[in-house]
């Protein structure tokens, strides 16, 4: 019953923190090109998660299908891939959005499991 909500909620947390992320680029004049080794990478586990979604309940065979568009994606431009930098290699920006991904990331797992068992208690 509360499966739905905590999905919603992180949901929500993270196109909060893209726009965010994309909003400081934009103001700050940066152009990126996408990296499609992350498409990959986040498609492969979407397709994970929707698979056992899909398991669970049938009506959210979303995320499989947000998971495969992802997976194809980077596998269509599987030769525009580059190479991860390591954590020394990046500049002070890349530095500071990385943390910022990690942060929200990481207090999207708290909320979210926080909710969970906030939920399931009551």
């Amino acid at each position: 019953m509360a499966m739905p909500w905590i999905i919603l909620m992180v949901l929500i947390l993270i196109i909060i923190v893209t726009l965010a992320i994309a909003f400081l680029y934009k103001i700050k004049g940066i152009k990126h090109e996408p990296d499609y080794y992350a498409f990959f990478t986040i498609g492969i586990i979407w397709l994970f998660f929707g698979i056992i979604m899909l398991i669970q309940n049938p009506s959210f065979s979303f995320f499989f299908i947000i998971g495969l568009v992802f997976t194809i994606v980077g596998l269509a431009n599987k030769n525009k891939w580059k190479k991860p930098k390591k954590w020394k290699d990046l500049s002070e920006e890349e530095r500071k959005v990385k943390m910022i991904a990690i942060i929200g990331g990481l207090m999207a797992l708290v909320i979210g499991v926080v909710v969970f068992l906030l939920v399931s208690f009551y």
